[in-house]
């Protein structure tokens, strides 16, 4: 007896027979298909594409959504959500090292620049959309689609600061500049590393972002007590050994 193999067009057929999807299901799906098309093709899925993508009828999505611009501002806002990124931030192993820790870390936002990048090439996008404080998403450990903070004012990403703010909770002694300048530095230089127009092709890996931040690209003598102390080293690359911390000054 021969078997029969099914193709992406029988599997379609499969799924528009299959139960009735959950009209809020069913949106977020499509949303999901959009963004999907979106990355894949670096343009403005058509609403063809999304249907046989998603394997429905092309009508299912419009009793989804009004009209395709609907569908894109809602693919659009979930797409820039922070609470999901929130999510795998707090996720990283508080036990790891400070640098595998910020490795992790970089990784996460490495990914999510990536995606950013791409969309707003792919729609033509000039900056990210504004939601308001994502408050009720942070809340849910993701995004709430057409749900509306009642306040609409604050740090919006004050949530996903201090998310990564506590990785360095226990190594603030361990630094000569506060842990917020620490990140502060990560996300710039992840940012410029991760954009192939910035970093001319040469994208930065998240281990090379991590150690241009914490050791810098310089050569030094191992930590003996022949080596350079904090204010030597920092006096020998030209800068004012009196703008060191007092405390960290006299602990080299």
């Amino acid at each position: 007896m021969s078997t029969r193999v099914e193709g992406p067009k029988a599997a379609r057929t499969a799924q528009r027979r299959a139960a009735p999807m959950d009209p809020d299901d069913r949106r977020d799906a499509l949303i999901e298909v959009f963004v999907r098309l979106a990355h894949r093709e670096g343009r403005k899925p058509t609403t063809s594409e999304i249907a046989q993508e998603a394997g429905v009828a092309e009508g299912t999505i419009f009793r989804a959504f009004p009209t395709k611009e609907v569908l894109e501002k809602e693919a659009v806002q979930a797409a820039f959500c922070p609470a999901p990124v929130r999510r795998r931030i707090s996720a990283i192993d508080p036990e790891g090292s400070l640098r595998d820790r910020l490795v992790d870390f970089t990784r996460i936002m490495q990914m999510r620049f990536t995606e950013v990048f791409g969309l707003m090439g792919a729609l033509g996008l000039t900056e990210p959309p504004n939601r308001g404080p994502h408050e009720s998403c942070y809340e849910a450990g993701r995004h709430l689609r057409g749900h509306a903070d009642e306040e609409e004012h604050g740090a919006a990403h004050q949530p996903l600061l201090d998310a990564v703010h506590a990785l360095l909770i226990h190594d603030e002694d361990h630094l000569v500049v506060p842990g917020t300048d620490v990140i502060h530095r990560i996300r710039l230089l992840t940012f410029s590393g991760s954009h192939p127009g910035i970093a001319d092709g040469r994208v930065l890996t998240p281990e090379e972002i991590v150690d241009t931040v914490l050791f810098g690209v310089v050569c030094r003598r191992p930590p003996t007590e022949s080596g350079l102390s904090i204010a030597e080293l920092h006096a020998q690359l030209g800068g004012d050994p009196r703008h060191l911390s007092g405390e960290w000054e006299a602990r080299s």
